[in-house]
């Protein structure tokens, strides 16, 4: 006779494990039609950054007249519907970091929508999981975008200053807050998985094997 007290109770984490992972499939079944409000907006947001730039966009070209080997040639300095402060050599990097945030933030939210309307089961682990890294790469680009956009179209007052320095703060605490959440519970599904399922594999008796009665004589 054999006691699997330890098998059966590795065997009902790995279903726990399994339900869990159902759970959030089916979340992510049933608020499809709020994941792509949201890639929408996010999308709509980032390219409207890219189009209508902080500060502006030159109306006019802004030329004047050089003089190269004896050749008189216009310089322009500015271009109609250029940005005008994408040449600006204080905000250069500034306006680098806009672009490449609202960069990402577009491309994350666009890729998060072709995936849910590609027919796709979100149950898939691995589809969830791109799903997920495409969503938190999106709002925190899309954040970060935002703070560029401000810090361009200020000028040096201390108020707002502080200001965008809270909100790089927020935004560096509240994902590390969720990532330790996130951290606990599994460290604490893996602890109690291991103290629940070790000692009883150890205890478990070995196989008891029938002892064969002595012929009678």
């Amino acid at each position: 006779m054999e006691v699997n007290g330890g098998e059966d109770q590795y065997e009902e984490a790995s279903e726990w494990f399994v339900k869990y992972l159902n759970r959030q499939g089916d979340w992510l079944e049933k608020t499809r039609g709020n994941l792509m409000v949201a890639a929408t907006v996010i999308a709509g947001m980032s390219f409207q950054v890219m189009v209508s730039p902080p500060g502006g966009v030159w109306q006019s070209d802004i030329c004047s007249s050089g003089n190269q080997t004896g050749v008189t040639v216009p310089v322009c300095t500015a271009k109609a519907g250029t940005s005008v402060l994408e040449h600006e050599s204080s905000k250069r990097g500034l306006y680098l970091g806009m672009v490449i945030s609202s960069t990402v933030s577009f491309s994350a939210s666009m890729s998060l929508i072709l995936l849910v309307i590609s027919g796709l089961r979100l149950r898939n682990r691995m589809i969830m999981a791109i799903l997920v890294t495409f969503m938190v790469l999106a709002v925190l680009c899309i954040s970060a975008a935002f703070f560029f956009a401000v810090a361009l179209v200020q000028y040096e007052d201390d108020k707002i200053i502080y200001i965008l320095m809270f909100y790089v703060g927020f935004w560096i605490v509240f994902p590390v807050i969720i990532l330790v959440s996130q951290l606990v519970r599994f460290l604490g599904w893996l602890i109690c998985f291991v103290c629940c399922c070790c000692p009883r594999r150890r205890r478990s008796p070995r196989r008891l094997l029938p002892v064969t009665p002595s012929p009678v004589h």
